[in-house]
């Protein structure tokens, strides 16, 4: 009995062994081409920030959302604004330190305020909210006084549409005016001008590349889209790709998502 109790031990730590060196090799491995020409700063992609006993999709518990900006400042990224992330994409900065993040939200809910906001803030941690211009003010969504606070502190807004619209759905006359009005009143309202645009669920065409450009946008967000299919490259900036976070991403998974590599295990979708 107890030759096969040795046994069984035996082989058990074998196997942790086993393990435990292809866990170090793989890390190692990530690690290495983390710091190679493959690193693109990774953009997070944020929607929801509220309590997950109210079930929204898409949804980051502040909890999380806290802990994930905990790690993010212990283990010494640096968050950039998105003319920053914009001057490294363009290449009018060179990036020397692997370490950078540009952090976005999506639709402009009230709770990024409520949860998020005084998180950024006390991180001194800028970031990016695109808003749906027309729910400013509705019910659930951010309201005038809460965009123009944070505004003071280093928090950017920028459009995702006039009215949540698919963008490729629309002719071009619609398309502009998602486009163009929405550029005008969150101007009005900011009393800033708008330079960055998030498209609906991440849908979009030439037709809309075309109207931000000359609508005076200097670049555009997508999810993981693209005509530009090779993930190694990030570099469209009427498509820039970003990275969803979720509840569910704990240090280990976030440590992935900010590596820089992680967009190159990940197929680069049809933008419409």
């Amino acid at each position: 009995m107890s030759n096969v109790f040795v046994r069984i031990f035996s082989s058990i730590i074998k196997i942790l062994i086993i393990s435990f060196i292809i866990v170090v090799i793989a890390t190692s491995c990530f690690y290495f081409y983390a710091r190679c020409n493959l690193y693109n700063i990774p953009v997070l992609m944020y929607h929801h920030i509220s309590p997950p006993d109210e079930r929204k999709l898409v949804n980051v518990s502040p909890d999380t959302f806290s802990k994930q900006m905990e790690f993010i400042k212990n283990n010494n990224y640096r968050v950039i604004t998105p003319y920053e992330y914009l001057d490294y994409v363009k290449g009018n900065k060179k990036i020397k330190e692997k370490n950078l993040v540009l952090i976005t939200f999506d639709d402009g809910y009230q709770d990024n305020f409520t949860y998020a906001y005084p998180v950024l803030k006390e991180n001194d941690f800028p970031a990016v909210i695109f808003v749906v211009v027309n729910k400013i003010g509705k019910k659930g969504y951010l309201k005038i006084s809460q965009i123009n606070e944070m505004i003071k502190n280093d928090i950017y807004f920028g459009s995702h549409t006039l009215s949540e619209k698919y963008l490729p759905s629309l002719d071009v006359k619609e398309m502009k005016r998602e486009i163009i009005q929405s550029k005008i009143k969150l101007e009005r309202i900011t009393d800033k001008p708008v330079h960055f645009f998030a498209y609906c669920t991440g849908g979009f065409n030439r037709d809309a590349q075309s109207i931000l450009k000359d609508s005076g946008y200097l670049a555009a967000f997508t999810t993981n889209r693209g005509f530009n299919r090779d993930r190694r490259n990030n570099d469209d900036i009427f498509a820039l790709r970003r990275i969803k976070i979720t509840d569910r991403d704990n240090p280990f998974k976030l440590w992935v998502k900010l590596s820089g590599i992680y967009h190159i295990f990940h197929n680069v979708k049809e933008p419409f």
